[in-house]
């Protein structure tokens, strides 16, 4: 006999108890989208805002300066970009490790690599730094000032790179990366500002606008930091780190610095210091319309690895992502489309020293195109699968390489690297997509 749904003995029904686990299940559910909603809102308004800061202060640079100058600027940049690599992984290792501890509930393990890691990039710094000192000092003695404040310049943005990103990898969560997003948004907010400064200060505005917004990131990051931890050089947890992060940080730096840094240094070998110029703004443009995909990579990737400790199924992970990649691919065709029509008018009325640069402008537009597709990737990233996830980026280097060559007679230097580029990263995309269907089958 049962009463209200009881049983006379006072036990509850196993089929009611299993209905509100369901529902139970159905609420944690509901409140985990809100949460991801709400952090990829809050990551991409701030996104936007310091995409569309971005874009308009690159604009106004370009605007103020001509090419010779950006270009010029620029070429100061390119060591810090090849030497990223040194922070041998440890960012890659606390960004795959702390969501992946605390997948598996152990606390303890999550502020013990924080601080390895930690400790590990202020010695970097430190190290890249005296490095550029030594430049500048070098300079400073033959009366070079460009060449000091340029090289000065880069030791604060060193500083922004190495312990700037690693206190930025410990952002894990839903409500941290909320506050990730406010100070990356204050970051973007005094680079814009420092813009006005460029008629009066020209080349050593632009030292000053890439090295007092890096000091601020490094501040704010660290005082709102989600870890609190003691600097501690623990061997141990650094092996781990550098054994977890290196793998997928050598391919990762591949991918992103080292091949960003091979674009400037071939544009500025096969077209000058006023072709780099032209391509400076043309990347900016590229940064900005890449905002979107970025917030939604950075926000998944850590669910994703939570959820593979727990389920360890690539299927399942690729089930969740991959109409997130088919909707976001098809909407970032939208803005390199009209973004290609209208920079025919835009560039000639507002900068018009830039009007050699419109087309490799609009081949810039597509590049986030392809961003937004190798969205699945990070479940690469979360199988621990370093080796598949670099055999599409030796792919796309290798179609690099030969396009910009063949490229090179028919289009000129410019537009040779940044066509063979976006050539390379398609490429490298669709490998990644084969190896990661073949991951899924051998699993099945």
């Amino acid at each position: 006999m049962k009463i209200n749904g009881v049983d006379a003995d006072g036990s509850v029904p196993v089929s009611i108890l299993s209905l509100k686990n369901k529902i139970t299940g159905v609420i944690a559910r509901l409140s985990n989208s809100r949460q991801t909603v709400r952090s990829i809102t809050a990551l991409f308004s701030s996104n936007i805002a310091s995409s569309a800061l971005s874009a308009v202060g690159g604009l106004l640079v370009a605007h103020f300066l001509g090419p010779e100058v950006t270009g010029a600027f620029r070429a100061y940049t390119i060591p810090l970009t090849y030497l990223i690599f040194l922070h041998l992984g440890t960012w890659d290792g606390i960004s795959r490790q702390i969501p992946y501890y605390i997948g598996k509930g152990f606390p303890d393990r999550v502020e013990a690599l924080a601080s390895a890691g930690e400790t590990f990039n202020i010695l970097v710094s430190v190290f890249v730094s005296f490095g550029f000192l030594a430049c500048a000092a070098y300079c400073l003695a033959h009366r070079n000032f460009y060449g000091f404040f340029g090289w000065l310049s880069q030791v604060f943005c060193c500083w922004g790179i190495f312990y700037g990103s690693c206190l930025n990898s410990l952002y894990r969560t839903l409500d941290h990366f909320v506050t990730l997003a406010r100070i990356q948004f204050c970051q973007a907010l005094l680079t814009f500002g420092l813009v006005f400064s460029l008629p009066f200060l020209g080349f050593y505005g632009l030292c000053a606008r890439v090295a007092v917004p890096a000091s601020l990131l490094v501040w704010l990051s660290d005082r709102y930091r989600p870890i609190r931890t003691r600097f501690s050089f623990d061997m141990t947890n650094l092996r781990e780190l550098i054994s977890v992060g290196l793998p997928f940080s050598f391919w990762g730096n591949l991918e992103t610095s080292v091949w960003s840094a091979t674009e400037l240094g071939l544009v500025l070998s096969l077209g000058g210091v006023s072709a780099l110029g032209l391509f400076a703004v043309a990347s900016v443009m590229r940064a900005s319309v890449n905002s979107l995909p970025s917030t939604i990579y950075q926000v998944l990737t850590p669910r994703v690895v939570a959820n593979h400790a727990k389920e360890e199924s690539v299927r399942k992970a690729n089930g969740r992502i991959i109409w997130v990649t088919v909707g976001l691919t098809g909407l970032m065709i939208l803005p390199a489309c009209v973004g290609s029509f209208l920079l025919q008018w835009f560039v000639p009325f507002f900068i018009p020293k830039y009007v050699a640069g419109i087309p490799v402008m609009k081949l810039c537009l597509w590049f986030p195109v392809v961003q937004a597709a190798f969205l699945p990737m990070n479940v690469l990233f979360a199988a621990g699968r370093p080796w598949l996830y670099g055999r599409g980026i030796i792919a796309g280097i290798v179609v690099f390489a030969a396009a910009t060559y063949l490229l090179l007679p028919e289009l000129g230097g410019l537009l040779a690297v940044a066509a063979g580029s976006l050539l390379g990263r398609s490429a490298r995309t669709l490998a990644a997509y084969a190896d990661l269907i073949l991951l899924a089958g051998r699993e099945a």
